[in-house]
């Protein structure tokens, strides 16, 4: 077998290494519910303002995410949700095998992942 284009995996891995992140994908969790604003979104995750201002940088170089001005306020929302469903995915074979081992007694995230006030 033979791979035809193989900068696909390197541009795959790229993202990955972007989404490599707790904080990150708490952000594509809580954009996947509603657009939201940095403010927002470093109030319900628990982060400054500047780190969240940071990882949506990130996010946003890699067009994972994308922003739109309101007034004086920027919201970010996410352009394509089969990311969030790929990172809810993981999450899911993450949790079972944790479960089949007996490492984990309940679930750790419920079906919606994030409990957005």
């Amino acid at each position: 077998m033979q791979l035809r284009n193989k900068e696909i995996f390197k541009i795959h891995a790229d993202h990955c290494r972007v989404l490599a992140n707790p904080s990150r994908l708490a952000i594509m969790a809580c954009l996947d519910v509603r657009d939201m604003s940095v403010g927002e979104i470093a109030e319900v995750i628990e982060i400054s303002l500047p780190a969240a201002s940071q990882h949506l940088a990130a996010l946003k170089g890699k067009h994972l995410v994308v922003s739109r001005k309101e007034g004086a306020k920027v919201f970010y929302s996410i352009p394509d949700k089969r990311i969030v469903e790929a990172c809810r995915l993981i999450r899911k074979v993450l949790i079972d095998s944790m479960k089949q081992r007996g490492e984990i007694a309940a679930e750790l995230y419920s079906d919606g992942d994030v409990i957005i006030k």
